[in-house]
């Protein structure tokens, strides 16, 4: 199809507000509408150092591509730059989206590089559905060309053109305006200088089909659709025609694939939820193919008519915070849902602690520990509490029993921490020092039902927490004390030096300390992360500075090197016997901080490394180290630790930490952590592909076997973001906590706490992605 009016032209555009990723703060729909549909095309403080010097070597091409990949890209109303057929255009950096004032949708593609000179006739034209087309270059497209001065040659371009099948009468319209401002230069005979352009986030198609109406909005590579669907409209009036695709066919992951002569085409697949009384379900939805080259949307499992139901690759996500700094450490879910989060908190405003088990901060200027609960999907926060006493208190470590009762770990100085009268340990170990202390409270977290100090006469931190199936409480940790209170009769009943890992098990009310037992050797040790398998084993890991005990035919049986190596252990379910134990390291420093076991029985484990030859990485997703400080990694290790099966590095060339893990229901492999890294591998086409400014979280997902990581995001704003815990909801959906200082973290609108509490300061955050991570998006990546 031929099209005169897609022609080369130049821009110029300003913005008063600067571009973080491209991520879309979520949409508020009111009450009326029924269906909206969405297409889219110290051990717990794991801080990554800021970089002390600035980046001396130009961004490779990758990286300036990932950078550019989530940029916001404003809708241009037609003043006279473009042809009379043209109402809106927005430039993406996979080609040009025209909106046509009959209101069809046309992605304009940019064509591939031309590789070699003697080829570049041969490739000048190509016929789209029989017809000649136009060779389209993206103006503002970044080529890697080091031996010329001028953008490397492209073929011709492709063009795609999606029609809304039967629809009335379309009259294209900005729905939201943007904060850019574009100017346009074109030469020629008849030059032409349009200034002050008007610009849109959102173009409005209207109501193509009674009872439903259309958006479109533009990301980087990417283009969005958004349908809304009112009350007793059927989805399947939504039907599209997609002229220009040689092919189109569904991936096995629920893409739908348009194949060009440039290479294919994915529109990502969808994702439904539904909010009903304030708790989010998830709504099976697929592409379905016409017979006539097109698509239409599939519900294919039940869900309320009369209720809204939402695609969205960004579920939500809030800050959690009063006007001083606040941090999350630990996340969980109770049976209903509801998101559990613990950290620590200098705010004497905390939000929604009012008729919590403790109102009011402990006192001095220390942190308390807080607890709060928020529903399934992030926009309320239910109830939350402090938990301290007059000295600092943080909480690390969070789980559910099989009452509902919330159970939280942590350290404290405090000599008056509540609640401990009647416990394990009523009073603290040492004065002024440091002591673990577990707690209680009910689901509500309305009354703390016991609390317990764990410590001897030195400093002792809890940083893990679980519970066993007879809703005993276990937690580990590092202790200094030489008197650690019931490890006789343990795995390891004395101190093997200044610092040793320790493991502990009370009753499930906390009255009683059941068994404890030291963990480590004759340098420094301590437990970051705690799990239990089938049988009931527990398994920790951390870091050792050596002369670890149990090793002996472990995978790793020997240290690697460096200062520190990481660990695996395996006690018995009585903590009375060390099964076995491996080291986990390469040449320099390694230390894990996540354990978790896959349908296999198999463990894994995630944490940071400096070593360059960290074991069992070939044949892993990313074979060699990222460079610039700390890569992540993750292994998995069989049941009995005895057989390293595969490793793999996780970073860019900045520093990056995998701090949190989780398996999902097909075996693949969430991580979530921090990176300064502008390059972190994978993430072009993910929820957020670009970094958003000093340090993001992120998140990746990694197959089952760790030799592919399927996809990756970046999860920030414009300050300093980093994620500490993960979790998966029983649709599959990522939950994500940690802290923030930026004040434009994404997908807050709409959030129990839209806003920064502390401004500029630090916050808690949590946020809620869909499994695979993917971002909204037509996603070319048939096209460099």
């Amino acid at each position: 199809m031929d099209m005169p009016w897609v022609e080369r032209v130049g821009f110029c555009a300003t913005t008063s507000q600067q571009a973080h990723g491209g991520i879309r703060t979520k949409l508020r729909w009111l009450s009326a509408v029924a269906v909206l549909l969405m297409l889219s095309l110290a051990g717990a403080v794991r801080a990554i150092p800021a970089p002390t010097t600035a980046p001396t070597t130009a961004p490779t091409l990758n990286e300036v591509q990932q950078k550019m990949a989530g940029l916001a890209v404003p809708f241009e109303a037609n003043q006279g730059q473009f042809a009379p057929e043209v109402a809106f255009a927005a430039r993406t950096f996979a080609g040009t989206l025209f909106v046509t004032r009959d209101g069809k949708i046309v992605h304009a593609l940019a064509g591939k590089p031309e590789q070699k000179k003697e080829a570049k006739q041969n490739n000048l034209v190509k016929q789209n559905d029989g017809t000649q087309q136009r060779e389209v270059t993206a103006a503002n497209h970044l080529r890697d060309d080091r031996s010329h001065n001028t953008p490397t040659p492209r073929g011709p371009s492709w063009a795609l053109v999606e029609t809304l099948k039967g629809a009335g009468e379309l009259a294209p319209s900005g729905s939201q305006p943007s904060a850019t401002s574009v100017s346009r230069f074109q030469g020629g005979a008849m030059p032409n200088h349009t200034s002050k352009i008007a610009t849109f986030d959102r173009v409005s198609l209207g109501n193509p089909w009674p009872g439903v109406s259309v958006e479109l909005a533009a990301h980087g590579s990417n283009v969005e659709k958004l349908f809304t669907v009112a009350p007793g409209t059927n989805p399947k009036s939504i039907r599209m025609s997609v002229a220009g695709a040689k092919r189109l066919r569904l991936s096995d992951d629920g893409s739908l694939i348009a194949t060009t002569g440039n290479g294919e085409v994915a529109f990502t697949p969808p994702v439904a939820f539904q909010e009903i009384h304030g708790q989010r379900s998830q709504v099976p939805v697929e592409y379905m193919l016409l017979a006539d080259s097109g698509y239409r949307f599939e519900i294919t499992g039940a869900y309320d008519h009369n209720q809204p139901l939402v695609i969205d690759p960004l579920l939500q996500a809030t800050y959690l915070g009063g006007s001083n700094i606040d941090l999350a450490y630990a996340l969980a879910l109770d049976a209903s849902g509801n998101v559990l989060v613990a950290g620590a908190t200098l705010s004497t405003d905390f939000p929604g602690t009012s008729g919590g088990a403790q109102s009011a901060r402990g006192g001095g200027n220390n942190y308390d520990a807080f607890v709060a609960r928020l529903s399934n999907n992030l926009t309320t926060l239910l109830q939350a509490t402090y938990l301290g006493g007059d000295a600092a208190d943080v909480g690390t470590g969070l789980a559910v029993d099989v009452g509902g009762n919330v159970l939280v770990a942590g350290y404290t100085f405090s000599s008056n921490f509540p609640g401990t009268a009647g416990g394990a340990q009523p009073a603290t170990g040492g004065t002024l020092l440091a002591d673990a202390f577990v707690a209680r409270l009910s689901n509500n977290l309305t009354t703390l039902v016991q609390a317990t100090y764990l410590g001897g006469e030195y400093h002792d931190y809890a940083y893990a927490l679980a519970v066993d199936s007879s809703g005993n409480v276990l937690i580990a940790g590092a202790t200094g004390s030489g008197n650690f209170p019931g490890t006789t009769g343990g795995a390891q009943p004395t101190s093997g030096g200044n610092f040793d890992g320790f493991v502990a098990r009370l009753s499930s009310n906390l009255t009683t300390l059941v068994q404890a037992t030291y963990l480590g050797g004759s340098g420094n040790d301590q437990i970051n992360a705690l799990a239990r398998d089938a049988a009931g084993n527990v398994f920790v890991a951390g870091y050792t500075l050596g002369n670890f005990p149990g090793t002996t035919g472990g995978a790793q049986p020997t240290h690697g090197g460096g200062t520190k190596d990481a660990f695996v252990a395996q006690l018995s379910n009585d903590l009375t016997t060390l099964v076995q134990a491996t080291y986990l390291g390469g040449s320099n420093d390694d230390e894990a901080f996540s354990l978790a076991f896959d349908g296999g029985g198999n463990l894994l484990v995630a944490g940071s490394t400096v070593s360059t030859d960290f074991p069992g990485t070939i044949g892993g997703a990313q074979p060699n180290y990222g460079g610039g400080g700390f890569d992540g990694f993750v292994a998995r290790l069989s049941s009995n630790l005895t057989t390293l099966v595969q490793a793999t590095y996780l970073g860019g060339s900045n520093s990056d930490g995998a701090n949190a893990l989780a398996i999902d229901a097909r075996g693949n492999v969430l991580v979530a952590g921090a990176t300064i890294s502008t390059n972190f591998p994978g993430t072009i086409g993910g929820v957020q592909p670009a970094n958003g400014g000093s340090g993001d979280a992120f998140v990746a997902r990694l197959s089952s076997s760790l030799a592919t990581l399927m996809q990756a995001t970046y999860l920030g704003g414009n300050g300093i973001d980093q994620a500490q815990a993960l979790a998966l909801d029983p649709a599959g959906n990522v939950l994500v906590a940690g802290y923030a200082s930026s004040t434009n973290f994404p997908g807050t609108a709409g959030g129990a706490q839209p806003t920064n509490g502390s401004g500029s300061g630090t916050d808690a955050f949590v946020a809620k992605l869909t499994a695979n991570l993917y971002g909204d998006r037509i996603f070319a990546n048939g096209f460099e």
